[in-house]
């Protein structure tokens, strides 16, 4: 649409002059559709350019983005899910535009997904699976088992963030090294 304006033409004129019909234009420029390529090769030809001259195609290098995003999975200390969202947003707003993103950002959200969900059933199912072994013959629960109980939970759940943030501090490590980032286990939700 700029290039349009800055060069005097109406979106008809525009239409004719390419070949094209005026919803194509308009739809273009709305962001309603993405053209095909020869569509975009005539609309720059009659500008004087070519679409690698206006728009950046390339991937660029970015450590610092890569590190940051490795670090959003921190936010699982806060709410295990926001540890999900949060790498999930980083990686779909760059990953065509910086190198490594696309693929850390997959593996980082199938291990942050695969780490929520040990989580989540753990919450939910760690009540019944202790609770079912330590029951006395008459259904009573006595305060020791409710004790020994708390211990196992908070040992699991310590173990589940702990295990987080050592992953995440190595896969720091990795990125400023330039290795390639190893998120293990996790299994391969998104592939």
């Amino acid at each position: 649409k700029s290039l349009r304006l800055k060069n005097g033409f109406s979106q008809h004129q525009l239409a004719e002059s390419a070949g094209v019909s005026l919803r194509t234009v308009q739809r273009m420029e709305n962001a309603e559709a993405i053209p095909r390529m020869d569509t975009v090769k005539r609309l720059f030809q009659i500008f004087g350019l070519s679409p690698d001259e206006v728009f950046d195609w390339t991937k660029t290098e970015d450590k610092q983005y890569l590190i940051w995003m490795n670090l959003s999975g921190l936010a699982f200390l806060l709410i295990p899910l926001l540890g999900v969202i949060l790498p999930i947003v980083m990686w779909m707003s760059r990953k065509d535009k910086i190198t490594g993103v696309n693929e850390q950002g997959r593996a980082l959200v199938n291990f942050q997904l695969t780490w929520a969900l040990v989580y989540y059933l753990w919450a939910t199912f760690s009540d019944w699976i202790i609770g079912y072994f330590n029951f006395s013959g008459n259904g009573d629960v006595s305060p020791d088992i409710v004790y020994n109980y708390l211990h196992v939970r908070v040992f699991v759940i310590f173990f589940i963030y702990l295990f987080e943030i050592i992953m995440i501090s190595l896969n720091n490590y990795r990125i400023k090294k330039g290795l390639k980032v190893k998120y293990l286990p996790k299994i391969n939700f998104l592939r």
